[in-house]
């Protein structure tokens, strides 16, 4: 990641504590979808010219406060947060080694209005089916 983009991080990252902080407002959820695109932005691999990977297992942290409001739709919202993620990446010419899945979490140290979004890419089971196990030599 180049100097230039951490500095944004950074900058971004005071900008909306501070922020959140001051006017303890709630997070929501198309902050969580920009956040999910800026993670496929920053994580994307690229594999060669026609094969850029970005992950495609988001977990979302959030407030007490945050979570709570937010839990009873989880299934729904890492549904539709999930499909703008595929809609982002087909935008992008991203692509994905599984499925697509966004899960809330909370995170007691995070004040209302603060999130964090961890990522990872994960293979689906497809994906680890189709490689043939080597026999033993022998």
């Amino acid at each position: 990641m180049g100097v230039l983009k951490k500095f944004e991080q950074r900058l971004e990252g005071l900008v909306n504590g501070t922020f959140a902080k001051v006017f303890k407002s709630e997070v929501q959820p198309v902050e969580i979808a920009g956040a999910l695109q800026r993670e496929c932005d920053n994580n994307a691999t690229i594999w060669n010219r026609d094969r850029t990977v970005v992950p495609n297992d988001f977990i979302v942290e959030l407030s007490t406060p945050d979570f709570e409001r937010l839990s009873p739709y989880s299934g729904q919202l890492g549904d539709e947060l999930a499909g703008m993620v595929r809609d982002y990446a087909k935008q992008q010419r991203y692509t994905f080694m599984g499925t697509i899945k966004v899960h809330l979490e909370k995170a007691d140290d995070l004040d209302t209005g603060l999130y964090r979004v961890r990522s990872r890419t994960l293979a689906s089971s497809a994906n680890q089916q189709a490689t043939p196990e080597r026999a033993p030599a022998g």
